[in-house]
């Protein structure tokens, strides 16, 4: 529903119609009920308040073929269920949720010979009559009606019903009546469909057939199956763990490059920004196509989420760092993080400029994927003792702490002095009276003449002077927030 908002002239909103957020696909969301193993170990396929189940499995080590073996005592079973994620949530692009969920097995013991033994847990019922013999259909809509009476044989009671579990989506799989119909899909593949007879007696027991039904293509299997992916859903933490995709055949190998080495991980996301990876898979084409068993390779992308950024010496960003004529170390600053040690403190007194290595060790601050502290090394200049004053004569003005005051006022540049280099000279040595300047790391408008300068007076050079009289930036200005060198904000 629009909202109308009066406002007085001359305000002026643009707004527009807020929508509401996609909800997020969770097992609670699902809602899985009914779900329950018999005495055979067969799974009653649960019910779901939003979704499709698309297979049923178990870590479990008697698990086999999408049921259980019998036990003599009751049993805990973990079962997972993946359910495809229906339209209308956020994370439909997963494809798929895995749900595990925990249901008692029941005993089946169906005599007592001593009384040391587990009490009986069922008797009678209906009994299983030969085998369902296994079915081949083809894609898309072939189906077989079988008659379950031929399979199945009530006991004292009448059998009531069929219970049915499927564990795959290559076929249909209901009971209407006392018939069992199978019906194809569009995909081939094998399966085996799980058919429970039970009956209304008193702590009666049920009895299992299995029926193996196997889909046929016409044509092989690929990467795309009549405009079907063969990998749907499937996932890249940031820490690099890869939640396959889901598909109908058999994933045997994930690979970075096609044709590359097997991987069981990624390299985690520390870029700060999420990324696009590409996987290779390989998979065995499963049965029912004219290449079953052989192996074909597709590949997939996803979108790897960011996590924090890794600290380093790039985003420490140092700065103000010096070495004086005496060989101190000042320490100067970092952007980001504390410099909490540097080596070495100091070095001899030197007669001529000279490069010198110093290592500062920076403490990491907190939201980076990294902890502790870094190393980072700088090339700094340690000034000869005895400072070498040039020849060329300037004039500089009053320092300023930053470049931009001299567009506050009017400035006179009167005070002589004398560089090694031009007036573009960075890195020079500015000296006056004989000796080096302290500039102080300061910012300073010089010329080759006593002039004014300010916003009135036209372009004009600031020199930035340390306290060794080395200039560290050269800046052109015109007030207007034009500048030549390094970048510095007028």
């Amino acid at each position: 529903m629009a909202t109308k908002i009066n406002v007085r002239s001359p305000f002026y909103l643009n707004l527009d119609e807020p929508t509401v957020p996609l909800p997020t696909f969770t097992c609670g969301v699902a809602n899985i009920l009914n779900l329950s193993i018999d005495q055979q170990g067969q799974i009653n396929t649960p019910t779901l308040a939003y979704g499709v189940i698309d297979s049923i499995t178990s870590t479990d080590g008697d698990f086999s073929n999408g049921k259980f073996a019998t036990v003599s005592t009751a049993t805990a079973r973990t079962l997972t269920i993946r359910i495809l994620i229906p339209t209308g949530f956020a994370n439909i692009e997963d494809a798929y949720i895995d749900c595990d969920q925990t249901v008692t097995q029941p005993a089946l013991i169906t005599s007592q010979p001593t009384p040391s033994d587990p009490p009986v847990s069922c008797s009678g019922g209906p009994t299983t009559s030969g085998s369902i013999p296994s079915q081949s259909l083809d894609a898309d809509g072939d189906s077989v009606s079988i008659d379950l009476t031929s399979y199945f044989t009530a006991g004292s009671d009448p059998i009531a019903g069929y219970n049915i579990y499927n564990p795959s989506a290559v076929v249909n799989a209901s009971v209407n009546g006392n018939t069992l119909i199978l019906s194809s899909n569009a995909v081939g593949g094998s399966t085996t469909v799980y058919v429970s007879a039970y009956d209304n007696g008193s702590n009666t027991c049920t009895a299992t057939q299995g029926v193996s039904v196997t889909v046929t293509q016409d044509e092989n299997f690929a990467c795309i199956n009549n405009g079907i992916d063969a990998l749907s859903g499937g996932s890249i933490a940031q820490d690099g763990t890869i939640t396959n995709p889901n598909s109908t055949a058999t994933i045997t190998s994930i690979k970075e490059t096609s044709g590359g080495s097997s991987i069981s991980s990624y390299p985690a996301n520390n870029t700060g920004s999420d990324r696009s990876v590409t996987l290779y898979f390989d998979l065995t084409a499963p049965a029912g196509y004219g290449n079953a068993g052989s192996t074909i390779e597709c590949s997939k992308t996803f979108t790897q989420p960011a996590g924090n950024p890794e600290f380093t010496c790039s985003i420490a960003n140092l700065s103000g760092q010096q070495i004086s004529t005496k060989g101190s170390v000042s320490v100067g600053t970092s952007q980001f993080g504390t410099i909490s040690d540097w080596s070495p403190k100091s070095f001899s007194e030197v007669s001529s400029d000279t490069p010198r290595s110093v290592t500062f060790t920076v403490d990491v601050p907190s939201g980076y994927s990294n902890s502790g502290t870094i190393s980072c090394t700088k090339t700094i200049t340690q000034p000869a003792a005895v400072a070498l004053c040039g020849s060329n004569e300037f004039y500089i003005s009053t320092g300023l702490s930053t470049p931009g005051s001299f567009c506050d006022g009017t400035y006179y540049v009167s005070s002589a002095i004398t560089s090694t280099g031009s007036l573009f000279g960075l890195g020079s040595v500015v000296c006056k009276n004989g000796t080096a300047f302290n500039g102080g790391n300061r910012y300073y408008a010089v010329a080759v003449s006593r002039v004014n300068v300010g916003p009135n007076y036209g372009k004009f050079i600031i020199w930035q002077i340390d306290s060794n009289g080395v200039i560290q930036d050269v800046l052109e200005s015109n007030c207007g927030n034009t500048t030549v060198g390094k970048s510095v904000s007028l």
